[in-house]
């Protein structure tokens, strides 16, 4: 009885004609089957079953690898230093960013906030960059 009462109360009349607000109908809850159950716990049985050893060929590969990750790694973060001292020694004033493509066309920028976004810019990207390339070295397996 409550609920009717509460419904004819919220009844809105506009231009003569009642109107009573709608509702959104209630999602109901999925309950897992006994098969979903058994392929969710086949899937953690599987993640942490022990893996075959690699062969020694098979880990030299891993390694070079390795070798190359951890190669890109510390050629970003050479770049990450390199562009943090430019924008230290960045005076606003004096500063010029040159961008040249292979055809030699040429164009350099003198703008301090033009160069002071294009820094931001390349900081962003730069730090993406090297947190990929520190979890591809963080994450790598031999």
């Amino acid at each position: 009885m409550n609920t009717q009462k509460v419904q004819k109360e919220k009844e809105v009349k506009s231009n003569g004609v009642n109107q009573s607000p709608k509702l959104l109908p209630l999602a109901q809850a999925v309950k897992p089957t006994e098969e979903s159950k058994e392929t969710a716990e086949f899937a953690n049985i599987q993640k942490f079953a022990s893996k075959l050893p690699p062969t020694a060929e098979e880990r030299i590969k891993r390694i070079e690898q390795f070798k190359a990750l951890s190669e890109r790694y510390n050629v970003l973060k050479e770049k990450d230093n390199d562009l943090k001292l430019f924008i230290a020694g960045n005076d606003k004033m004096t500063a010029r960013i040159s961008l040249e493509n292979q055809a030699g066309f040429k164009m350099e920028i003198r703008n301090s906030n033009v160069i002071e976004k294009v820094l931001k810019t390349m900081q962003d990207e730069l730090n993406i960059l090297l947190a990929d390339s520190e979890n591809e070295v963080l994450n790598f397996e031999i």
